[in-house]
């Protein structure tokens, strides 16, 4: 008790920290046993989770049976899809030699062209293949130029009916195979697609039938992915464009007073009195009213002026379209 009547701030402290060590004691044991209960409860919850998650379902019958339809109907419309476009699934063939393709291509060249008989075609027509003139393809890109040429050929012969007035460019893209590369389709693609540009000229006419070509075709399958039209000329047709029959036509057409017909701003006059013609014959005799009449004096038809201009200027189509080689149908995964 001396000591501690001595010491007064050395004893007060040690009493504060023994009563505080008895706190925390008795609170880490009380949150101790809550925290082992709460973990026993997670551990619980936890292995129910993963229990449930191994177990496999058992729906509802009728749910069950309705999923089971629904996958085997869409199934089935994949399947039927998947054939609608094996004719665009070329069979697989052995390359053909260098000169054996070259003689096709010779062939398919002189076949088109005669096709374009009313056509002006490019100097150096060769259906987009002009670089095979002086040299031959490689043994082992036969095989696909083979079917690249068969889709060129087919769109050629398909402008060839459209009736164009002239081929102005055609460009071919190249395929990997040309330069001793490989194709590599992705993970995703279901076709693979060759490239080809026409520039032509003609008549609205004619651009529409090709476009209908194109989609109409049961050999191939092509996708256009550009299409550019435009005017053969800049500035509208002018009177003087126009092609008359005679010289008198022209004048009449390009008199301003006639443009619209004799009198065509003249406002009525009043009708005059008719005067009694006076008979040629020395007698007096009235004149025969079945006595032939003088025709009136043609009237010029300048409605033709317009017509004769219009319908004459053509068209300036560029396209840029794809031929689509649909590639083997992947097997669906079983359900």
């Amino acid at each position: 008790m001396n000591w501690i009547k001595s010491n007064p701030f050395v004893s007060g402290l040690a009493g504060i920290t023994i009563l505080l060590c008895g706190i925390l004691y008795f609170l880490a044991s009380q949150w101790g046993a809550q925290y082992a209960e709460t973990k026993v409860s997670f551990d619980e919850a936890y292995m129910g989770v993963k229990n449930a998650e191994s177990i496999p379902l058992y729906p509802r019958d009728d749910l069950r049976d309705g999923k089971s339809k629904a996958l085997a109907e869409h199934r089935a419309a994949i399947e039927d899809l998947t054939k609608l476009f094996d004719t665009y699934r070329p069979k697989k063939t052995d390359n053909i030699s260098p000169q054996a393709f070259t003689d096709r291509l010779l062939a398919a060249n002189e076949e088109v062209t005669k096709a374009f008989d009313q056509t002006e075609l490019p100097a150096d027509f060769f259906l987009g293949f002009e670089a095979y003139r002086s040299q031959l393809a490689k043994s082992e890109a036969t095989d696909i130029l083979l079917h690249q040429m068969d889709g060129i050929k087919a769109a050629f012969m398909g402008l060839a009916k459209a009736r164009p007035s002239a081929l102005l460019k055609v460009h071919r893209v190249a395929i990997p195979e040309e330069a001793g590369s490989n194709f590599q389709a992705g993970p995703n693609d279901i076709a693979r697609y060759f490239s080809c540009e026409f520039t032509f000229k003609g008549s609205e006419q004619s651009a529409r039938d090709f476009l209908s070509a194109l989609g109409a075709m049961d050999s191939h399958y092509f996708i256009i992915r550009t299409l550019k039209i435009q005017n053969e000329r800049d500035t509208p047709p002018q009177v003087s464009d126009a092609k008359f029959e005679n010289a008198e036509a022209e004048e009449a057409a390009v008199a301003p007073a006639n443009r619209f017909g004799t009198a065509f701003f003249d406002l009525p006059e009043a009708a005059e009195e008719p005067v009694e013609e006076e008979s040629a014959a020395a007698g007096g005799e009235e004149a025969d009213p079945e006595a032939a009449v003088p025709e009136a004096a043609a009237v010029t038809d300048t409605s033709r002026i317009l017509a004769q201009v219009l319908g004459n200027e053509e068209l300036i189509v560029f396209v840029r379209f794809d031929i689509a080689m649909f590639l083997p149908s992947k097997e669906l995964a079983k359900p």
